[in-house]
């Protein structure tokens, strides 16, 4: 699919989604599906203006939980990390609220507030309520970014036992080996990160080499 084909195409989604609001205006899902549309074509600003005027149209408390959801996930983004916090913060509802802490995390991470991520996607993640692997990723960059290599270790171990090819989980799990065991352990995941995406791998090749230095140094003291 070429790019005037891509533009055609998303032109129509959106089109069909704005029938539906003018169909159903008192539907909060009908602005919320038109926000989360405009957002994957990157049109943020008029995201954000038509879910910001939709906060105004609608009272009830689940309608209010979504599209400041929505909203969030716009600001987030757009790296607007602590505006989106805001909005994830009003989401109140059970439906909602596990996603919307979960967003929050994100947030957090972004920020490079490691801790306060890793507090919030632990909250979601050992209640039970939040069962996908980007969870685990989440807690697993936490501990990572916080140099707490054993237990981002066992996350990672556990994305691994469901995603054996995911590139990036290989390549990181990679660099912990690298640091408690050294290159030959190391090596076969980088071998399954290499296979997985060679050019991937070779722009992020540098780090190796640096943590190699860096233990290299640390030895001879």
């Amino acid at each position: 699919m070429n790019r005037e084909q891509m533009n055609a195409r998303a032109e129509k989604l959106v089109q069909k989604a704005i029938q539906k609001i003018d169909e159903h205006p008192n539907d909060a899902r009908a602005y919320y599906e038109l926000g989360v549309l405009l957002t994957e074509f990157k049109d943020y600003e008029q995201a954000e203006q038509l879910l910001s005027r939709a906060l105004g149209l609608f009272k009830d408390k689940g309608d209010l939980d979504l599209l400041n959801y929505g909203l969030g996930n716009v600001l987030y983004s757009t790296n607007y990390f602590q505006k989106a916090i805001n909005y994830f913060n009003e989401v109140n509802g059970q439906e909602l609220k596990d996603e919307a802490i979960l967003m929050i995390a994100q947030c957090e991470y972004a920020l490079g507030s490691y801790k306060k991520s890793l507090a919030y996607a632990l909250t979601v993640n050992e209640d039970g309520k939040i069962k996908d692997i980007g969870a685990k990723k989440l807690i697993a960059d936490d501990f990572f970014s916080l140099g707490d290599f054993q237990n981002a270790k066992k996350y990672f171990d556990l994305i691994l036992a469901k995603e054996p090819h995911n590139f990036e989980v290989n390549f990181q799990r990679g660099i912990i080996t690298l640091v408690l065991e050294g290159k030959k352990e190391a090596d076969r995941y980088f071998e399954v990160a290499q296979k997985l995406d060679h050019k991937a791998f070779d722009k992020m090749k540098e780090q190796i080499i640096d943590i190699q230095k860096t233990i290299i140094a640390k030895q001879k003291k």
